[in-house]
Order: C-alpha cells, then structure tokens, then sequence
C-alpha cells in the first residue's frame, strides 16, 4: 500500500514538472507563476481582447482610437466616456451601414457599456469582429468603473 501510494506521487510530480517545463518552452504559454497583463484575451475566434481602465485612459483622444458606447441612445445621452460615440448593439444593422467604413479606418476600436456584468460590448465586439473591424477592444468596466474612478463624464455628441 505504501509503495503503490509513493509511486502515484512520483508519477504526479513527474506530470506536473513536465507540464511546467512544457508550458514554459510552448509559444502560448499559461502565466501559471506572474502577473497578468493589463490587456487580456476575450475569445480568440474573435480576435477581441479587454482592456483596463489605465489602457483605455492612455488611447483616448490618440489619433485613431475610435471608442464606442453599446448601450441605448438614452443612456448615452444621459453621460458617457469623453469621444465616445454612441453604437446601441440594438441598432447594430443600421448603424454599421452608417459608420462601417469609418470604423474599418481606426487603428483600434474600444467598446464599452454599462458595467462589467453587462455584455452589450461584448456583443458588439464579436459583431464587429464579424464583419471585419481588426484591434477590437472591450473597457469590461464600463461606465460603472469610468464614474467610480472620478473621470469626466461627458453629456451629449454629434450623432
């Protein structure tokens, strides 16, 4: 008994130094031991990651940077990200006919809602992805963390 116990430890510690020392040669490898990055993966099939609120405070007003508000037309009006521009997922079809070629221009795109429960910009990120926008973003904190951080708060746009 406590030989079959000793050689099942010795296998599992055998497993684990592989799978660390294959981790560590691969070229995607899982940070099992440091820090996560700033910018984080959202679903690879869709090429669109999160980003943090120190990330997108350094995009905005970059040449290039187009951010984008995915919640209602009402709740845009009501106060969102300074330079955003209001992309209701509800009106994605009619919007994108509008405004595709001009997003397809941006070095990069940020999407945002309300919060980090609310998935409009997820929903919007993959939309976009779908029909071609490259460097899609998503601000997972949304509105929410933007207020709570203190940040301006802008009222209206042009559209």
């Amino acid at each position: 008994m406590k030989k079959t116990m000793v050689e099942v430890l010795s296998i599992l510690i055998t497993a684990v130094v592989a799978a660390l020392i294959f981790n560590q040669a691969s070229g995607n490898k899982i940070q099992a031991f440091q820090s996560y990055e700033k910018i984080e993966s959202v679903d690879v099939r869709y090429n669109v990651e999160f980003m943090d609120i120190e990330v997108l405070r350094y995009y905005l007003g970059k040449a290039g940077t187009i951010v984008l508000d995915a919640r209602s037309k009402k709740e845009y009006m009501s106060g969102h990200i300074p330079g955003a521009s209001s992309f209701s997922i509800v009106e994605f079809d009619t919007l994108f006919k509008e405004r595709g070629e001009l997003l397809k221009l941006g070095s990069i795109v940020i999407v945002y809602c309300a919060g980090p429960e609310c998935e409009d910009s997820h929903m919007l990120a993959i939309k976009l992805s779908g029909k071609g926008i490259k460097d899609i973003f998503v601000f997972k904190g949304g509105m929410e963390e933007w207020i709570g951080s203190g940040y301006e708060v802008a009222g209206k746009n042009i559209y």
